[in-house]
């Protein structure tokens, strides 16, 4: 893929995964901006616009790793898209979090459900 083309690519499903609430709410610091990009040309751009897996695996991907690694900051826009672009009922998720808790935790497992149960209110 072209190297325009893959960066729009990157833009387009990092709008339609974290929504543009989310997008525009962090601030456009120096700091950030190059950290942005950076995020836009190899996470974006390398691991979320091959079509080798649809875009419902690759968040079930993500959300599961955040979950495991207790970053729940990060969890809550990417359950946020997950309902937003109907990748996953509330039912689906919670099923998700009941389902890895035993390898995660059961605390990480309990936090994130607590997230999960307050996106879905």
């Amino acid at each position: 893929m072209e190297e325009v083309t893959r960066r729009q690519a990157a833009l387009d499903v990092r709008h339609k995964v974290m929504g543009d609430e989310w997008i525009d709410s962090v601030p456009p610091t120096e700091g950030l901006a190059a950290f942005t990009d950076q995020a836009i040309e190899h996470l974006w751009g390398g691991a979320w616009v091959d079509d080798t897996l649809e875009l419902r695996i690759r968040s079930l991907c993500t959300m599961t790793s955040l979950m495991a690694l207790g970053h729940l900051a990060e969890l809550r826009p990417h359950v946020v898209g997950a309902l937003r672009n109907k990748f996953f009922t509330p039912a689906e998720l919670r099923a998700i979090v009941l389902h890895i808790s035993p390898y995660i935790g059961y605390p990480t497992g309990r936090h994130a459900m607590v997230l999960l149960d307050e996106v879905i209110e």
